[in-house]
């Protein structure tokens, strides 16, 4: 037995291992978030080729701007971030995800300020429900979260004050029912010495007027960028988040009162966690390396870690679980598959030269790009097999979308739409 499994039997809550947590079709047709449903990077589409050439996409458009947030998309309409990256002026553009053809372009005026140089002033991820797209930036005097009409109308807009850090914005919101919930993790640490720390915290705000429903401090020391997912016990959903200040933590999503805390990261967490039944994974690490996933198993009384994979793990890049395997995905380029259940590695690979973006997944196969532009696609499976790659031409650090029987897929300055070749 591994000695990150030396728990009281007691505290087992039975792992749920399913083949690809898929969601719902209703859930599959839209892609409303950083990762789809429930940050899983999980789609039911079948039919999404494996490798293609420039004729195979249903259309290309070029962006306003640049940067590497991901689209999301509601029904028939796509909505994408880009930037100016000498004004840092943000562009919201809603598409036609069918054609690619634009329908509405939305401007906000921002200023330049220091971000680390694999940073962009458009890395955050939108979401949308049906009534609003929500819209995140900052700069060091203002932390922004607008939200627009499906037509490109500011309906609401909240300023939740400074933002520091020394790497830049980066945090996408989620939605919980009839709430926008953010977390704003600043820096204390590390900073110049006339610099003033910033202030951490968990903030949610009714969906339609922007009104504050509820704020919850966090400790803060370096900043983190992961997302929110929701997790469901007897009946009562949780938001489960991670921090290197709190480590893995709950808030109740009605009141954003702490339901508890698990201290299990020495490092930044730029990675946003995923549930694998009652299983929960998240990662931690700098770019200097370091890195590590985490997996801890969460019960009535809150989550015990079980297990640590320490080589070759993610930072930047989300994971993903599939078949009961957690795939991994290193900013040096190297993938790893590893039991969900135990921990033990399977298969280690170098497939790239590096990782920024996450990977996305249908019930067989694992979509990711590379910092170069290459789609790498990969048997989700516990045997290796080598990947096929579809160079898309340009850089990119973003996450792809599956929606409508379609990947999407951004790098730094366009947008790909590719189509299933599913007839059911």
């Amino acid at each position: 037995m591994s000695p990150y499994l030396r728990y009281s039997p007691h505290w087992l809550v039975t792992l749920v291992i399913s083949v690809c947590a898929i969601p719902s079709k209703s859930q599959a047709d839209d892609w409303a978030r950083f990762r789809g449903p429930n940050g899983t990077g999980q789609s039911a589409v079948t039919g999404l080729p494996l490798k293609w050439t420039e004729s195979d996409y249903r259309w290309k458009k070029k962006l306003a701007g640049s940067g590497s947030s991901a689209p999301v998309i509601w029904g028939n309409r796509l909505f994408v971030t880009s930037c100016n990256t000498e004004t840092a002026e943000i562009f919201v553009q809603c598409l036609d995800a069918t054609s690619g053809k634009q329908l509405w372009e939305t401007r906000f005026q921002s200023k330049p300020y220091r971000i680390h140089r694999r940073n962009s002033y458009a890395s955050s991820t939108p979401v949308v429900d049906g009534d609003h797209v929500y819209v995140t930036y900052a700069s060091p005097q203002h932390t922004y979260l607008v939200a627009l009409d499906h037509q490109g109308k500011e309906v609401w807009r909240r300023d939740f004050g400074r933002w520091v850090s020394m790497h830049g914005f980066g945090a996408s919101p989620m939605i919980h029912r009839d709430k926008v919930v953010l977390i704003n993790s600043q820096q204390a640490d590390k900073l110049p010495a006339d610099a003033e720390p910033g202030s951490s915290r968990a903030i949610a705000v009714d969906r339609l007027t922007g009104k504050d429903v509820w704020a919850t401090k966090l400790g803060t020391t370096t900043a983190n960028y992961s997302v929110p997912c929701v997790f469901s016990l007897d009946g009562r959903d949780q938001l489960i988040a991670c921090s290197s200040a709190e480590g893995f933590f709950s808030l109740d999503p009605d009141s954003g009162e702490f339901n508890w805390k698990m201290p299990a990261f020495r490092m930044r967490t730029v990675a946003s966690p995923v549930l694998e039944g009652n299983l929960i994974l998240g990662s931690t690490g700098s770019g200097g390396g370091g890195n590590y996933l985490v997996a801890a198993q969460i019960g009535d009384q809150g989550a015990k870690k079980l297990y640590e994979v320490n080589q070759a793990a993610n930072y930047v890049p989300s994971p993903i679980v599939c078949n009961g395997l957690v795939f991994l995905f290193s900013d040096k380029g190297i993938a790893s598959c590893v039991e969900a259940n135990s921990g033990e590695v399977m298969w280690k690979k170098r497939i790239a030269k590096g990782f920024s973006g996450s990977p996305v997944a249908t019930a067989t196969h694992i979509y990711v790009m590379d910092e170069a532009g290459d789609v790498v696609v990969l048997a989700a499976s516990r045997d290796f097999e080598e990947p096929a790659v579809n160079p898309l031409g340009e850089d990119s650090r973003s996450t792809p979308a599956i929606a409508n029987g379609c990947l999407f897929f951004r790098t730094d300055t366009q947008l790909f739409c590719l189509e299933s070749t599913a007839t059911d």
